[in-house]
């Protein structure tokens, strides 16, 4: 073994981060890089790497999604570091590993949050709430879109030498164009519609504010119990997440979905869903997770003219984004799951995964929200 324990960066993480900088870092580790491709390399990097004592393994955003995530076959694999402390990953999300064969072995997993840090010199211009705000920039980008069809017209003006033959080609008609129609949809101004947002996190309420307040929407939410804050301070209207939602949805011009999946909220947004909704004029958008769309029906919904727009950061067979979602510049945007895909949060989450490797391997005191075994 090597004079001092080792950390594998299995993503790169920020240069200029001044843990990883630091001489509190440098002291105490050795680092290696490995980019993960498939389980048999990864396998033959440690076997070529045995005099190294890996206690901790940076895994950034994809970690070990490439080889289908972390489970107990490679845990338990006679080449895997039998000294790992804990794994910090940067993003919110930890699907794909085993936690309780993680747990069972005594390896911490750490992911990203940015609702409250303990941490003080190590993270002092931490920013809390930076993922919220950003993805909630996002959603505010589609239902605009959704509303005002900006892209789309974005793309005939590139395609026409000027505006009146741009305007003229969005209205599918010879002549002046004032341009608040496209071929029979009028572009419309999201100014007093009703939107309701589905699951009211961190995320959720960030996406609430912007809409309230930057496009002067009329903010509902949906969740298992009210929040009396926004119900009260922002006059936010609550609606229980179960049966009883049905009978409300016919009055909104947008939903937002900003809620985990599970087995209640897979498919939920299905043909019974959109048969309550305000049809051809409700905008949906999608920054939860993608399997919470049933994506076929939600499909022929957009196909049938039924929905007024689809907006999604997240997909159903993700990473893959579907053809006819490619294709339709019209009627949907789609954005390659970058909500939260800032300069801020990369560099935020690269120290918060540093921090909690530098404490849990030795035995510190680690980010408690961050931990997830």
């Amino acid at each position: 073994m090597l004079d001092k324990p080792t950390v594998l960066f299995v993503a790169a993480p920020n240069q200029e981060s001044h843990i990883l900088r630091s001489s509190q870092f440098n002291d105490r580790f050795h680092t290696l890089t490995h980019v993960i491709e498939s389980k048999d390399s990864f396998l033959q990097f440690l076997a070529n790497h045995q005099a190294h004592d890996i206690r901790a393994i940076y895994g950034g955003y994809p970690a070990f999604i490439p080889i289908g995530g972390l489970q107990q076959d490679l845990i338990e694999h006679e080449l895997f570091p039998k000294n790992l402390k804990c794994i910090a990953i940067c993003s919110r999300g930890h699907n794909g590993f085993d936690l309780d064969c993680l747990s069972e072995h005594g390896i911490q997993l750490y992911k990203y949050q940015d609702d409250n840090i303990i941490y003080g010199n190590e993270l002092k211009d931490f920013q809390r709430g930076q993922v919220g705000n950003d993805v909630a920039d996002s959603a505010l980008w589609h239902i605009l879109e959704g509303f005002r069809k900006f892209s789309y017209q974005q793309s005939l003006t590139r395609k026409n030498d000027t505006t009146l033959a741009a305007r003229s080609e969005a209205l599918g008609k010879p002549g002046f164009a004032f341009g608040h129609e496209l071929q029979g949809l009028k572009v419309e101004s999201p100014r007093g519609k009703k939107c309701l947002i589905l699951g009211l996190g961190s995320i959720g309420k960030r996406i609430g504010f912007k809409l309230q307040y930057g496009l002067e929407m009329e903010i509902h939410y949906s969740k298992r119990m009210q929040d009396p804050e926004v119900s009260t301070k922002h006059g936010w209207i609550f609606h229980k997440l179960d049966d009883t939602l049905y009978e409300h949805l016919w009055q909104f011009n947008a939903i937002v979905i900003a809620l985990p999946l599970t087995d209640e909220t897979k498919h939920l947004i299905d043909n019974h869903f959109l048969s309550h909704c305000n049809g051809p004029e409700l905008v949906i958008v999608n920054i939860g997770r993608g399997s919470i769309l049933h994506r076929d029906q939600v499909h022929e919904a957009l196909q049938k003219g039924k929905l007024r727009h689809l907006g999604e950061d997240v997909f159903y067979n993700e990473p893959i984004v579907d053809q006819e979602l490619r294709d339709d510049i019209k009627y949907t945007t789609v954005t390659p799951h970058i909500g939260s895909s800032t300069v801020q949060v990369f560099y935020q989450s690269c120290e918060l995964a540093l921090a909690n490797i530098l404490e849990a391997t030795s035995g510190g005191k680690t980010d408690p929200l961050s931990r997830v075994v």
